[in-house]
């Protein structure tokens, strides 16, 4: 892996803040803290979680992440989502995680995201389907030149809990997690 600059790591670590949750300022992060900056899904985009056993998707119109007040991950949003045959749904965060940078080569970083966890949320046939998704999600991808985030078929996630889902979504199914998003500095 070739030397990062500390920029550069504060921008890796908004590729992490795509599906990342807050990284307390205490924790041994690989990402030095260098200025605040925003994430923000790319206009005519969508964030997708897939389950790749069913087929079955939740599919966001909107997402942002920001950072903490020293520049580290912080919060991240989904919104207007939809579930299974077109129904509401809903995203959030449960947890902390970290961003792993693997690689640097030309102004591109690779690396991965552990301790992912969402809740979802969604309407069914059978009422509401409830559960989780967690994992290390792999494929996340940052582009210091035009300072673009993606997670692209983002593999390593699971469907960790699912209830009322009517086999939508189901425990123990793979789900992959593709997105793009745009960061801006402070």
């Amino acid at each position: 892996m070739g030397l990062l600059s500390g920029r550069t790591m504060c921008v890796a670590a908004a590729a992490a803040a795509v599906v990342a949750a807050a990284v307390p300022a205490a924790s041994a992060s690989p990402v030095p803290a260098t200025g605040a900056w925003t994430a923000t899904l790319v206009p005519g985009t969508r964030a997708d979680f897939i389950d790749t056993t069913t087929a079955q998707e939740i599919s966001c119109g909107r997402s942002t992440a920001t950072s903490t007040a020293d520049g580290a991950v912080g919060t991240v949003t989904w919104g207007e989502c939809v579930g299974a045959l077109g129904s509401a749904a809903e995203i959030e965060q449960a947890g902390p995680m970290t961003f792993h940078p693997a690689s640097s080569s030309g102004g591109v970083i690779s690396g991965s995201i552990s301790g992912f966890k969402v809740r979802f949320s969604m309407e069914t046939l059978l009422g509401i389907c409830t559960g989780s998704i967690t994992g290390t999600i792999s494929n996340v991808v940052f582009n210091t030149t035009t300072n673009e985030a993606t997670v692209n078929g983002g593999a390593g996630l699971v469907v960790s809990s699912a209830d009322n889902c009517a086999g939508i979504l189901n425990a123990g199914d793979p789900v992959q997690y593709s997105a793009a998003y745009g960061v801006e500095f402070a």
